[in-house]
């Protein structure tokens, strides 16, 4: 299985350190980004499992990696999944399917909960990577029967 992965990054201060795991297994490591550059990233695994999970990792992302003034952030560092393609097939239109999982920084995370705000365990239908965490794509082979089952379901 031939899997190319696009992701762009938008940071001032530090590369983001990103894993890409296959069925719980790393298989690429990266954290030489660009800001505001798209980085396509390839692996090739044997694989022959029918069900399947992709997972990006993103991790070391520190609290002064965000800057907050009057409330709102006006510095960041981001991961955008842009595309993935496997197997030959771009499953661009299916990247909402996947689920991000954030670990919230401390102390912000304990902030929030003593406040009542407690951020969501877990976002759908995001391809942005604002904290560290995993997203996660479950996905079957043949991939292009898996595509076209599900792609119609999202029309």
């Amino acid at each position: 299985m031939k899997t190319i992965i696009t992701l762009q990054t938008n940071f001032w201060n530090t590369s983001p350190c990103i894993d890409l795991l296959l069925n719980n297994k790393i298989v690429k490591q990266i954290n030489n980004f660009e800001s505001d550059k798209e980085k396509i990233v390839s692996f090739e695994e044997k694989n022959t499992e029918l069900k399947n999970e992709l997972t990006i990792r993103r991790k070391g992302k520190l609290l002064s990696d965000t800057i907050v003034s009057n409330g709102n952030i006006v510095k960041d560092s981001l991961v955008t999944v842009k595309d993935i393609v496997i197997d030959k097939i771009s499953i661009k239109p299916l990247l909402h399917k996947a689920i991000f999982f954030p670990k919230y920084p401390e102390p912000w995370y304990t902030q929030q909960k003593q406040m009542k705000n407690m951020p969501p365990d877990s976002y759908s239908y995001t391809d942005i990577l604002h904290h560290n965490g995993e997203w996660k794509l479950q996905f079957e082979l043949p991939i292009h029967i898996w595509f076209f089952q599900n792609i119609n379901v999202s029309i």
